[in-house]
């Protein structure tokens, strides 16, 4: 008996469309997968630090100002997020009865220490922050280490003079900065006071500047096309790295203080990863805490 073999194209059909529609399946899973995280992506660029971050930055401040600069009494300081890991922070002070402010830079590291074996530097799972007083060399550097750099440089090109006028006047190297953060929609400013707590300050804040002259859209204009490329999003967070704090190895050496972040507060830690550190000083060390800002 001669043996019939069926050539149906339907079995075939069907496996295909079966596999076709698993696969779309998959793509539509890791789209709507994608689309929701760089939704959360955009909202999480915008959200104000939190007020544990806050909190941890303040008083590392406030004990960077005891260690450096105690003969000055502090009334308030701003916090001005650049990424969720550094910050420009202005200090209003009182010395001799003359009210000014300090300005100063808050950067968080992933904190590392000598292995127990090899001695090769590790990760210890804490986080530092870093507190220094802030100078144009000291910024460029930061700004670099956390992606910002080229952005900051695109907006001085439009002006490598400084010869736009502005609603406050002239523009300074500081203003570049700030700029940026206008420009690139970050989150609001925020100042403190010991009578009115943490209160967002309005967008183009500068706390540099005592008689309280904020950046204007006017004041803007000009730098826009430094940020049209990208829409206003700055590449340090369109994939996702501006939330990773740097190594610590990545530092260098520092004048400044870093301090352990312990929940709303700081704690010391003694000197332990002191080589890592790049050279904090005795007071400073820093760890542990929550990431966000």
């Amino acid at each position: 008996m001669m043996r019939f073999r069926y050539r149906s194209l339907t079995p075939p059909a069907v496996a295909i469309l079966v596999l076709s529609g698993t696969a779309c399946d998959t793509r539509a899973s890791r789209e709507r997968t994608r689309i929701a995280e760089e939704t959360a992506r955009r909202q999480a660029e915008t959200e104000p630090p939190t007020q544990e971050v806050l909190s941890q930055i303040r008083a590392a401040t406030e004990a960077f100002m005891k260690e450096h600069h105690g003969d000055e009494q502090v009334d308030g300081c701003s916090f001005t997020s650049l990424t969720p890991n550094l910050f420009l922070v202005g200090v209003s002070v009182r010395k001799g009865g003359e009210a000014t402010a300090r300005q100063l830079s808050a950067e968080r590291l992933r904190d590392m220490e000598p292995g127990w074996f090899s001695g090769e530097l590790k990760e210890n799972g804490d986080l530092l922050w870093v507190i220094d007083d802030l100078n144009e060399v000291n910024l460029r550097v930061l700004a670099a280490r956390h992606g910002l750099g080229d952005e900051v440089e695109g907006i001085r090109g439009q002006d490598p003079g400084y010869n736009t006028r502005h609603s406050w006047g002239r523009r300074t190297w500081l203003d570049d900065y700030l700029l940026w953060h206008y420009l690139y929609h970050r989150p609001a400013p925020v100042l403190y006071t010991p009578g009115g707590g943490y209160q967002a300050q309005p967008m183009g804040y500068r706390f540099q500047d005592p008689g309280g002259a904020r950046i204007q859209p006017d004041d803007a204009r000009p730098y826009q096309a430094a940020a049209a490329r990208t829409g206003g999003r700055s590449t340090v967070f369109l994939g996702g790295g501006a939330w990773r704090p740097p190594p610590v190895s990545m530092a260098g050496a520092s004048h400044g203080s870093a301090f352990v972040a312990r929940g709303a507060g700081i704690a010391w830690s003694g000197t332990h990863a002191a080589a890592a550190r790049g050279g904090f000083g005795a007071a400073g060390r820093a760890a542990g805490g929550h990431f966000g800002g």
